[in-house]
């Protein structure tokens, strides 16, 4: 069996460091909190290890055939079922699924700033430290 290998991918060696687990406060951004996470503890690149809680509203967005699809969850209360992605300064990505208050279930990528906490988000990260 053959595998394509395209220009686009890239495989980086390293190994994982540093554990920090959070609890979120509300009205906080997700993305925004994560990467402050990361500076406080002198930390350059994390991947996330898990993530649970609930949002305010939920803003995704994902690439479909017609472009950048945005998604509005609206809240109170839109839940947190699976978060993942890598916390870079400035350049963090992160995907998730959601569900909103009647248990309809959305996924993509997080918005950065439209993300907030509503009660509280337990978050963990870990260091990252590419050779």
């Amino acid at each position: 069996m053959s595998v394509a290998v395209t220009e686009d991918s890239l495989v980086q060696d390293g190994r994982l460091g540093r554990l920090v687990i959070a609890r979120l406060k509300p009205n906080e951004d997700l993305i925004d909190s994560a990467e402050a996470l990361c500076k406080e503890h002198g930390i350059d690149l994390a991947v996330v290890r898990g993530g649970l809680g609930s949002l305010i509203d939920g803003q995704l967005s994902y690439l479909g055939r017609e472009g950048l699809i945005q998604i509005h969850v609206p809240g109170p209360g839109v839940e947190i079922l699976s978060v993942s992605g890598e916390i870079l300064s400035g350049a963090s990505r992160l995907q998730a699924v959601v569900a909103d208050a009647d248990g309809k279930l959305f996924a993509g990528r997080l918005e950065r700033g439209k993300n907030l906490t509503f009660i509280t988000v337990e978050l963990t990260l870990q260091e990252w430290l590419p050779d």
